[in-house]
């Protein structure tokens, strides 16, 4: 086989484990998020019953208020640890897709800067701006990396300041007496 057939195999054979990685992320992922959905599902079915049974064993209306405020409280706390909990999932799941996109473009700049080089040391000799070309497309890669790199350092910075918004509105406030 021709060597340029050979590395196209390879290229393809490295994306296609590639592609394989991330189905098997994807799939981990929504498994996970399954889960969580019908554990949530379930609690919140629970508790409700729970609150309408209590509310079915009310004697006098001046129970009523108190108890449907310690049931609101309740279900409030529920909510905010609910969606923490949700939040701290897809954060998790995000850091690890940019982690593996991170990987995978730095990867691929390598490739297709050693195919350059190897492009440029096979390329007939005397071709004008042969060079300037190769050298263009080498800076080109460089460039894009350096945007890829910002805009990946940009998600996780909004990453870890939804987070510290979750865990500011997570705590708790005083209580009303």
């Amino acid at each position: 086989m021709l060597p340029v057939f050979e590395q196209v195999a390879e290229m393809n054979r490295a994306y296609m484990t590639n592609v394989l990685k991330s189905v098997d992320a994807a799939v981990a992922f929504t498994t996970k998020a399954s889960a969580f959905s019908v554990k949530a599902t379930n609690e919140l079915a629970e508790a409700t019953a729970a609150d309408l049974h209590a509310l079915a064993a009310v004697k006098a209306p001046h129970e009523l208020v108190p108890l449907r405020a310690k049931q609101i409280e309740e279900k409030a706390d529920w909510a905010m640890a609910t969606s923490r909990e949700a939040f701290e999932m897809i954060s998790a799941a995000q850091t690890e897709a940019l982690a593996f996109a991170e990987a995978q473009a730095a990867e691929a700049a390598k490739l297709f800067v050693a195919s350059l080089d190897k492009l440029a040391k096979n390329a007939p000799q005397n071709v004008p701006g042969a060079d300037y070309a190769i050298s263009a497309l080498k800076a080109g890669v460089e460039t894009s990396m350096a945007a890829f790199e910002t805009v990946a350092k940009a998600g996780k910075e909004s990453v870890e300041f939804a987070g510290q918004q979750v865990k500011e509105a997570a705590r708790p406030t005083s209580k009303r007496k």
